[in-house]
């Protein structure tokens, strides 16, 4: 077959309250193509505890920011049921600026799962060449009803010094499908 139909789901609005959705297509999307590896970021613990109660059959990896702005008793709760938590400000990694703007142009969550997938490859907890489900969101610095998830992808995660080179054609292509993102 030379070509294959699927939906991409435009969220009218950014931000938190499309947390759920993304969660559930994200979901939907990995059983269809038999992907058992979910990554995504969590600011504050919301999309980590949101994640934990939608996505139960699938591995997710989370990965947040800084560790003192998630609760204990969730990093315990965590820890507990498995989910492997990295925190960016603790891992070493590169990410070009021009590549960081560029991804930002797409939406804020395309930029998300590009640092999410990365930072996960980058310590070893996301096999690289093997397609995952990255999901990331707007953020509320400087977007008041963000927060929370609002894109995923399916794609290949690379470790920095990979991701920031061009490979050959054949091989660039490491965002394999657009899930859902807002508009």
């Amino acid at each position: 077959m030379l070509a294959v139909e699927k939906t991409i789901v435009y969220f009218e609005k950014a931000g938190k309250i499309n947390t759920e959705e993304t969660l559930r297509l994200a979901q939907m999307r990995a059983h269809e193509l038999g992907i058992t590896n979910i990554v995504l970021p969590s600011g504050t613990g919301y999309t980590a505890k949101k994640a934990l109660e939608i996505l139960k059959d699938l591995r997710v990896i989370v990965v947040g920011v800084r560790r003192d702005s998630f609760d204990t008793n969730l990093l315990r709760e965590l820890t507990e049921n498995g989910v492997p938590i990295l925190f960016s400000e603790e891992v070493e990694y590169t990410y070009l600026d021009q590549m960081q703007n560029a991804f930002r142009k797409l939406s804020e969550g395309v930029k998300a799962c590009m640092d999410v997938c990365m930072i996960a490859a980058e310590q070893g907890v996301l096999p690289e060449g093997e397609e995952v489900v990255a999901i990331g969101g707007t953020g509320s610095r400087s977007f008041p009803e963000g927060g929370g998830v609002d894109t995923a992808l399916v794609m290949i995660p690379r470790k920095s010094e990979a991701f920031n080179t061009l490979p050959e054609k054949r091989e660039r292509r490491d965002v394999k499908e657009i899930i859902c993102k807002p508009r």
